[in-house]
């Protein structure tokens, strides 16, 4: 695996077997892959740009543009204007998209031959939404890429602006069919939502693959993410669909630098001899895919709008603990162990409290930082968590039962919640 100093991760993963076609397309998507970076780094010079959250809502009124996920705002004669990204990054993004380009005439299979077409399109011409729909078409095929601007509520600003991103990458065959064995167990059991009018029923249109991943470049590099579910933004669910994608070599990278240094330190000697190495490996794959899975139950259609600012936070929580619930299915159904659902929430411990600690040195944790502190804060006053000597002692059957309950808190905010009733919440429990 490579890191250097530049959003660029390669991981020098086996390939599987591939034609001459295949192997020359791959080519072209990994150099495609790359020139995302200046685009990104590009990209990251706005975050120091001083704008006024109440200016630009006042200007919003008269020209919603300059709320749009893919526009960066800037200030021109004193007063703010909206500048779409295929026009403010048309130099970088021109390369890119020739890219795409070449690899859509090289292979073999016109499906995906298509779906990089509308991308390279999309790319230059702002179409986004055109290519969202051309890729959830897509069947499973042994390629595999996303490159372009995608939401990740990452913007500082209103947590709407999308970021320029791109994996690359090869089906994992049998990964795939596990995942797809929990998607069909776990959402399924049709859930049914706390305000079902409020809610967006996607879940036959939910596709799930896994990948092994070749390169990160763009915010994947930063986020060094073990599983997304695109498109987020709910409209374009309701219309097209959703896909969730799990990341092979990049749970290994997240085992390495946050899980294993974490699990060595909140647990006793004997406690970390109940867990295997390959325990935690595959606990912390589970609960990111149940994570993910979980996202399709929480579609609000007003979430966003109530909860402003607080809404990643508390969603991204709501899916985790979600996720937990939902394994319990697979518990009953014989398809995991509960040492299996244990090793899920120690991985999650780990995560949660290597966030709690870290999130100081990088201002894209702190979402997802404050969700853990409301978790390991909750989980401590239901006794679920307790701390002897310095480590951690967990109650796991009482983690389970109290994540029943932050569940429902979770997602009535969701539902139903103002960002009053979110801000109080996390005032109870959000201190770390």
């Amino acid at each position: 695996m490579k890191q250097n100093n530049q959003p660029l991760i390669e991981f020098n993963q086996k390939l599987p077997k591939l034609s001459k076609n295949e192997s020359q397309v791959l080519k072209l998507l990994v150099e495609a892959g790359r020139l995302i970076i200046p685009v990104y780094l590009e990209q990251e010079k706005q975050v120091d740009l001083k704008i006024d959250k109440k200016e630009v809502e006042q200007v919003a009124k008269k020209d919603p543009n300059i709320l749009s996920s893919y526009s960066v705002i800037e200030k021109l004669d004193g007063k703010l204007i909206a500048i779409p990204y295929h026009v403010k990054y048309a130099k970088f993004l021109k390369p890119i998209a020739e890219k795409l380009e070449e690899a859509a005439k090289l292979t073999e299979n016109k499906e995906f031959g298509k779906a990089l077409k509308i991308q390279a399109k999309a790319l230059l011409d702002g179409t986004y939404e055109q290519a969202i729909a051309a890729w959830l078409k897509v069947k499973p095929y042994i390629l595999d890429i996303s490159i372009g601007p995608v939401e990740h509520f990452d913007d500082q600003l209103f947590s709407g602006k999308a970021s320029y991103q791109a994996w690359v990458g090869t089906l994992d065959t049998e990964g795939t069919k596990r995942l797809n064995r929990y998607k069909t167990i776990t959402l399924s059991a049709r859930r049914k939502a706390l305000e079902a009018q409020e809610r967006i029923d996607n879940l036959d249109k939910v596709k799930a693959k896994t990948i092994d991943v070749i390169l990160f470049s763009g915010f994947m590099a930063k986020a060094k993410f073990v599983g997304v579910n695109f498109p987020m933004n709910i409209n374009t669910v309701k219309k097209y669909g959703s896909e969730i994608t799990i990341f092979n070599q990049p749970n290994d990278l997240r085992l390495k630098e946050q899980i294993m240094p974490t699990f060595q330190n909140i647990f006793s000697k004997f406690f970390r001899g109940g867990f295997s190495s390959e325990d935690i490996r595959r606990g912390n794959l589970r609960y990111i895919a149940l994570h993910e899975l979980a996202h399709s139950y929480l579609y609000y259609k007003n979430a966003v709008a109530n909860l402003k600012d607080l809404f990643i936070s508390i969603y991204e929580l709501a899916a985790t603990v979600l996720g937990l619930r939902m394994a319990g299915l697979l518990l009953l159904e014989d398809v995991i162990t509960s040492k299996q659902l244990e090793s899920m929430i120690v991985t999650f411990l780990c995560r949660s409290f290597y966030l709690v600690r870290q999130h100081k040195q990088d201002r894209f944790m702190v979402n997802r930082a404050l969700g853990s502190a409301i978790f390991i804060n909750y989980m401590r006053e239901s006794g679920a968590l307790k701390q002897s000597r310095g480590l951690i002692v967990p109650n796991f059957m009482k983690i389970f039962v109290s994540s029943h309950e932050l569940s429902n808190t979770l997602e009535r905010l969701l539902s139903s919640g103002t960002r009053q009733d979110a801000q109080d919440f996390i005032k109870k429990y959000g201190e770390s």
